[in-house]
């Protein structure tokens, strides 16, 4: 079995630290939130019975019960990018040559940095071309591809016919637990509208619309959280998934450098490589194995990079 290399080995514990802390970053944050969130609303049910306008400071809960949500999402996404690349490093050390261009040793002798910036272009290209990624539609697999039958993505789905998959439940739980305070950080709001309108200063049929709007955004938060969370444990971001985009990231980068003259145009040679990995993601084994020789961006026609 082939042995890490020096460099491996410490770019493998400085993943490993840097994931480390992104995740323990969200959990002193999802607690100080739950914190703040008990303490303000224990302050309103205690004064908002004399004092109506006391319910508004329940908006401010809200914002950051639901924005500490959405920064676990951020925070498990990139320590799943981070475990992913020591996977592909510990799963591509036995991998011999293959024939056609594709996936060569010595690829994996490459910056971390210099892998970054291919994975910026590969990996948003073809997360855009799976899931649906407006703001309106949570981040769910597109319907076109719903019916294939092999997701190399979807461990869970990979393993259902003979065994079960888990991904762990915490980050689920956790964003969970901060809707639910949301939502209930929304009742100040409700019984404000009607304490209003019992002193004749708002009419609860107008006074309405405002907390039942703050009600939608936080279910609509809480569907777009959770499918995010679902990408991350069982879909594209998940640790599994990752390894074998970073490969496949790897192969582009090769693949764009051979077909650029001294690192010129680089860039579009890149994009070039995104979209026809886009285009093959269902076969994305054999494109790593043996992907397509693109030609060399026109000279004439783009800029250096």
């Amino acid at each position: 079995m082939v042995k890490l290399s020096k460099y491996e080995e410490k770019l493998i514990d400085a993943l490993r630290e840097d994931a480390r802390s992104l995740k323990d970053c969200y959990t002193t944050f999802s607690f100080q939130a739950i914190a703040f969130a008990s303490a303000v609303l224990s302050i309103i049910a205690r004064y908002q019975p004399e004092y109506p306008f006391f319910g508004l400071a329940s908006v401010a809960t809200i914002i950051l019960l639901i924005t500490v949500a959405r920064i676990g999402t951020y925070k498990y996404a990139s320590a799943n990018r981070q475990y992913g690349y020591e996977l592909h490093m510990f799963r591509t050390r036995n991998l011999k040559k293959f024939t056609g261009g594709g996936w060569k040793p010595n690829m994996r002798e490459v910056g971390w940095e210099e892998a970054m910036r291919a994975w910026r272009v590969v990996q948003p290209t073809v997360f855009k071309h799976l899931y649906y990624t407006n703001r309106l539609l949570p981040n769910i697999l597109r319907l076109k591809h719903r019916n294939r039958l092999y997701q190399w993505f979807n461990p869970e789905k990979l393993s259902a016919a003979h065994a079960s998959y888990y991904a762990g439940s915490y980050l689920s739980v956790m964003n969970t637990i901060l809707h639910f305070l949301s939502a209930l950080s929304s009742i100040p709001l409700f019984f404000m509208i009607f304490q209003l309108d019992e002193l004749n200063f708002l009419s609860w049929r107008v006074g309405i619309i405002f907390p039942a709007t703050v009600f939608l955004f936080i279910s609509h938060r809480f569907v777009r959280d959770y499918a995010r969370v679902k990408t991350l444990e069982t879909g594209l971001l998940s640790i599994h998934s990752c390894s074998i985009m970073w490969q496949a990231v790897i192969v582009a980068h090769f693949r764009a450098i051979e077909n650029s003259i001294e690192l010129r145009h680089y860039t579009e040679n890149l994009a070039i490589q995104a979209k026809d990995l886009q285009e093959n993601i269902f076969n994305i084994h054999d494109w790593v194995s043996k992907p397509k020789r693109n030609k060399q961006t026109n000279m004439n026609s783009v800029k250096n990079i």
